[in-house]
């Protein structure tokens, strides 16, 4: 009688509606705490720790393109997106015990496990998979603000945690299929420029706007950040337009956050800029879901994700636009 139960189409169904929730939620937990892990471990902890020094932060740039790239090519035993992630994740979590004291060799190991991780965590996602992708960057973006401002020094904890989430919520996932339907036409790689550009952009302004004390906005208005980034997540999942009425409003937002940099206004700033970064990045994301091949995923993102962000970090150190 068990046996006839346990087989049944009405018993299967609630055993895939269940696994299908216990995916939601793993996806979701993944891609937000390796988010978090890349904001207040690679993107503020190491480069605070390296005071921003582009010639000692140069074996994680490196690193960093070198796993993404690898990220998207198979091997003999190694060509599922899961078990590169167990490989990523497993470094990380390794590599993370003796955060924040790297030497070159390490940097360069930290790198490749960051940047194999990007291009995967995203390939995981299918392209209408919104409320898991929403879920995942209201994580990164609440944890990340939330914990900007405690002590670059003091973040070991923290690198171990959320890569101990991540990795557990990859082994949740073992037996999840990547099922891709949409690609991004053949040729369409002028698609991707308008997302390197607002990269880019936001690179520059974070990098400009964590150095300047008067314009310090994640010391005094934490929860407002929080919220108008959740506010710009939700306005990006719910308003639909055309892609150029997108980048438009996108290029509008990014004004109005750099006019209230230059015109000193930090409550302006802290209401406009989050809004900003949350909208324009569900955009990228969802551009970047609906990639079918990894191996062009892992090189576009080499552009996204490791040259537009260092260019802005060059461009904020140069202080050329502020």
């Amino acid at each position: 009688m068990l046996q006839h139960t346990s087989s049944s189409p009405l018993f299967r169904l609630s055993l895939s509606h269940e696994l299908s929730k216990l995916h939601f939620l793993a996806l979701s937990l993944l891609l937000g705490f390796e988010l978090s892990y890349y904001l207040l471990i690679v993107q503020t902890g190491i480069a605070q720790h390296y005071h921003s020094n582009l010639v000692q932060l140069l074996p994680l740039f490196v690193g960093g393109v070198v796993g993404t790239l690898v990220s998207g090519m198979n091997f003999k035993s190694l060509t599922q997106p899961i078990h590169k992630i167990y490989l990523a994740l497993g470094l990380q979590l390794i590599l993370s015990f003796i955060y924040p004291h790297y030497n070159p060799f390490t940097l360069v190991l930290l790198g490749v496990s960051v940047g194999m991780m990007a291009p995967l965590g995203i390939y995981l996602f299918k392209e209408k998979q919104g409320l898991e992708l929403l879920l995942a960057l209201a994580i990164a973006y609440s944890v990340g603000t939330y914990g900007f401002t405690s002590f670059a020094e003091e973040r070991t904890s923290l690198a171990i945690g959320f890569t101990f989430i991540a990795l557990l919520s990859a082994f949740v996932l073992k037996d999840y299929k990547v099922e891709k339907t949409h690609t991004v036409q053949d040729g369409s790689v002028l698609v991707y420029l308008p997302l390197i550009l607002w990269v880019l952009l936001d690179s520059n302004l974070f990098e400009t706007l964590s150095r300047h004390e008067g314009l310090d906005i994640w010391s005094h208005r934490t929860f407002t950040i929080i919220v108008f980034h959740l506010l710009g997540l939700v306005g990006a999942y719910f308003i639909r337009m055309s892609s150029t009425k997108q980048h438009l409003f996108i290029a509008l937002l990014f004004l109005g956050s750099y006019g209230a940099s230059y015109l000193q206004m930090p409550f302006a700033l802290a209401l406009i800029y989050p809004f900003c970064i949350s909208y324009y990045n569900v955009i990228v994301f969802r551009a970047l879901t609906k990639e079918q091949s990894l191996a062009k995923l892992a090189i576009m993102m080499v552009f996204i994700g490791w040259i537009a962000s260092g260019m802005g970090l060059g461009l904020a150190l140069s202080q050329v636009l502020h």
